[in-house]
């Protein structure tokens, strides 16, 4: 390459000079010669472009089509303060929410199908406003800038993202919101106001001082259907004020596990506001918004939409329930109970006369000890002996209800030689499980309550 050729004069004032004849344009242009550094420049340069369209591309990344129903869990956080979620709104490209805690996006117009489904729109059609540095969560009055004091201290807005894991969501939200709310910060991504977010995504916004990292807990137990016992339906109709349940009151028995349906059986008056409804029970505590509270899958229904909540109360008394559907300020939603009775007796064994003593059972002959968290078992396989007896205890460090089944020698659940903790653990409890495999090999075990999330295996060898 000529241009970069060493000895050569390097420009037209140097031939000049050399030679003392005036040049002509075409000399000129010719004559021309870059300097040697120019080819690491222009390098350079190349990287750093190719690097901010990568950059560009990560940050809006793809988007849904037409036609397309894409889902992603959310959740807002003021300091250490989970933000209620935002109220129903639909946008005009079809990106909207019921306040259920799921960004929707179903676009139906080629607008929809860009930029008009990122946060920062999602929170504009909502009436609020996110960027990078800014935050107004839609159905609130604040607006919180980076350098605003929170608890005392500069906060800065973070916009996180994480894979639930789950593909396509669909309408399995119960599930991916206990996904989202089990991952702790450090496997978040930061990303901005422009992304889009895609089917599957944990979507957490952090408006906070960058050492602050919010204490994460579900609002919500999830029990799976199979538990349950038997079922009882309840009928949800009208909107806001005029929001009734039928029955307002049920009955259940302390320790029993009932599945709940609920029908949206609400008449559409106005196509632009239909009347959404949902159920959420509060636990134990007798508080909303809390891990033990029972919500329905899907926590909000489209008319003439069925959705089932799966709920247990083991102490007797009242339990509030109420519309999950949020409503206009000032209007309180539709409230019920439940009448959690006292256990049926169990009746005492008739006596027997007995030659002896009755024999204590043998100890087993190996003890294992298993923990389960949230996000998976700890360790994730364990390992018995054949033809040996095993005890397992299993330990609930989560922040939710979970449980322990093992796939007996037929290697399917739910049949009759399951090996599994009697009830569920609650958070901080212990339970057992015991048992004996006479044929080596690898047996499944898993929640019951998040069968796909939360599985391992034993080893019999």
């Amino acid at each position: 390459m000529d241009f970069w050729r060493s000895g050569q004069a390097r420009t037209y004032r140097d031939v000049r000079i050399g030679g003392g004849k005036s040049m002509g344009l075409r000399e000129r242009i010719t004559g021309f010669h870059f300097p040697a550094w120019a080819p690491v420049a222009f390098i350079i340069v190349l990287v750093f472009g190719i690097l901010g369209i990568l950059f560009y591309t990560r940050q809006a990344s793809a988007a849904p089509h037409i036609g397309d129903h894409w889902h992603a869990a959310y959740a807002i956080y003021i300091g250490d303060t989970r933000q209620p979620n935002i109220p129903t709104f639909t946008g005009p490209e079809e990106t909207h929410t019921h306040g259920d805690g799921m960004i929707h996006m179903h676009p139906f117009i080629a607008a929809g199908e860009g930029h008009g489904s990122s946060l920062g729109k999602f929170f504009e059609y909502g009436g609020g406003k996110l960027a990078d540095d800014e935050l107004k969560v839609p159905g609130q009055k604040e607006t919180h800038k980076n350098g605003d004091a929170i608890d005392g201290k500069a906060a800065e807005l973070r916009i996180l993202r994480a894979d639930s894991g789950i593909h396509p969501l669909g309408g399995d939200f119960a599930r991916a919101i206990q996904s989202c709310d089990a991952k702790d910060e450090s496997a978040f991504e930061r990303v901005n106001s422009r992304y889009i977010p895609q089917d599957g995504d944990c979507i957490r916004i952090v408006f906070a001082a960058p050492e602050v990292k919010p204490v994460v807990q579900s609002d919500r137990t999830i029990i799976s259907p199979d538990q349950a016992t038997r079922e009882i339906a309840i009928d949800v109709t009208g909107t806001g004020a005029g929001t009734a349940f039928s029955p307002a009151s049920i009955d259940v028995k302390a320790g029993e596990t009932v599945k709940v349906t609920l029908s949206n059986k609400s008449v559409v008056e106005d196509k632009n506001n239909p009347p959404f409804h949902g159920l959420r029970f509060s636990g134990a505590d007798r508080q909303y918004g809390t891990s033990d509270d029972f919500v329905t899958d899907p926590p909000t229904l489209d008319p003439g939409q069925q959705g089932t909540a799966v709920i247990r109360f083991d102490a007797p008394g009242e339990y509030e329930f109420k519309d999950e559907a949020s409503v206009k300020e000032g209007v309180a939603p539709a409230t019920g109970k439940v009448v959690v009775g006292q256990a049926e007796a169990t009746p005492a064994p008739t006596a027997t006369p007995a030659a002896g003593a009755t024999p204590t059972p043998a100890p087993a002959d190996v003890t294992l000890a298993l923990n389960v968290g949230d996000s998976g078992f700890d360790p994730p396989e364990i390992t018995a002996a054949a033809g040996k007896s095993f005890q397992i205890t299993l330990t609930n460090t989560g922040t939710v209800v979970h449980n322990l089944r093992i796939a007996g020698p037929d290697g399917q659940f739910r049949t009759d030689d399951d090996i599994a903790v009697s009830g569920f653990v609650n958070p901080g409890a212990t339970g057992e499980a015991s048992g004996k495999i006479d044929a080596p090999g690898r047996y499944p075990f898993r929640d019951d309550f998040n069968p796909t999330l939360l599985a391992g295996t034993l080893i019999v060898q």
